[in-house]
């Protein structure tokens, strides 16, 4: 495990530690000396068995850790790590919309794609967190993470067509990230001919990198496409699947019959075993807020002795 960051330049502002050292020292020397000139505050101490001028040291602690935190945060800090299959948490998203009818890969690329997630959930080790959503117009989630193979295998059983047309990503990717919650790492593994046609293409991947989802995408569907029950042609939409799984770290695997696709989820497996980043700058912003606030009440109640 190591600390990664992305603007390094800014850690020249831990140079700023010391300063601040030296300045509460002299300022506590300083006002102590200016008050003496006002008042015996040395007898007042010895009467009323107090410390006037504390040295405060805890108020010097919170200020130093706020500063680093902020610092770090400035810099962007990640930690990176190797995460093998069993460290993540997965939700299998399978595309429901209509061109999924399409027989090009039989029984039909819906039918595939459900009887071949069954066998990725027989790869996957035993105890990790499963969820399952089918998308097209809308996202529907047919089992929150869980870590029972057969609950699991049982919700892929009902996947079926959406009710609503399209192929809505963006929104299966949020409510992907809902049912995630604060685990980490989390990996998607979307099932799609990538047939996108609701939504914005950069406003997913941007959504992808910020929310840290991976998602690994697999393409089902001939080069040649097939009939749909439209009677009009279905093609695999590849540019935009690799480009999502690119963008988020993730592995494009294509799938163009049953054999193909249980080939895609072995090696899917075995990319898996690989190395993670996870950007630490909101969680170390939070930590600067609390410090912040903690410091301003014992301010006001603690350390502010002399009025």
């Amino acid at each position: 495990m190591e600390l990664v960051f992305l603007y390094p330049r800014f850690l020249l502002l831990l140079f700023l530690v010391p300063f601040f050292i030296i300045v509460y020292f002299f300022s506590i020397v300083y006002n102590k000396k200016k008050a003496m000139v006002f008042a015996n505050f040395e007898a007042m101490e010895r009467f009323y068995d107090m410390e006037f001028f504390s040295k405060n040291f805890m108020a010097l602690y919170f200020n130093l850790a706020v500063l680093i935190l902020l610092v770090f945060s400035l810099a962007g800090v990640s930690i990176s790590f190797n995460a093998d299959t069993s460290d993540f948490s997965y939700v299998i998203a399978i595309d429901t919309s209509g061109s999924m009818a399409t027989a090009d890969v039989l029984p039909n690329r819906l039918d595939a794609a459900r009887e071949s997630a069954k066998d990725l959930v027989n790869l996957l080790p035993i105890g990790v967190d499963i969820g399952v959503i089918g998308f097209a117009g809308d996202a529907v989630i047919f089992q929150d993470l869980d870590t029972s193979k057969i609950r699991v295998r049982m919700a892929l059983d009902e996947v079926d067509y959406g009710s609503v047309q399209g192929t809505n990503i963006y929104n299966a990717l949020i409510k992907t990230n809902s049912l995630f919650g604060v685990r980490n790492p989390k990996a998607v593994i979307l099932i799609s001919d990538g047939q996108l046609n609701i939504g914005d293409a950069p406003e997913i991947l941007n959504y992808v990198k910020r929310n840290n989802l991976i998602v690994y995408t697999i393409a089902v569907g001939t080069q040649e496409g097939g009939v749909t029950g439209f009677n009009t042609i279905s093609k695999v939409d590849e540019d935009f699947l690799k480009a999502l799984a690119l963008e988020s770290g993730g592995e494009f695997f294509r799938a163009t019959d049953s054999d193909s696709l249980e080939t895609s989820f072995t090696s899917l497996i075995q990319e898996m075993n690989r190395e993670v980043i996870l950007d630490l700058t909101f969680y170390l912003m939070l930590i600067v807020v609390g410090l912040f606030s903690v410091l301003w009440v014992l301010y006001c109640l603690r350390f502010k002795v002399v009025p």
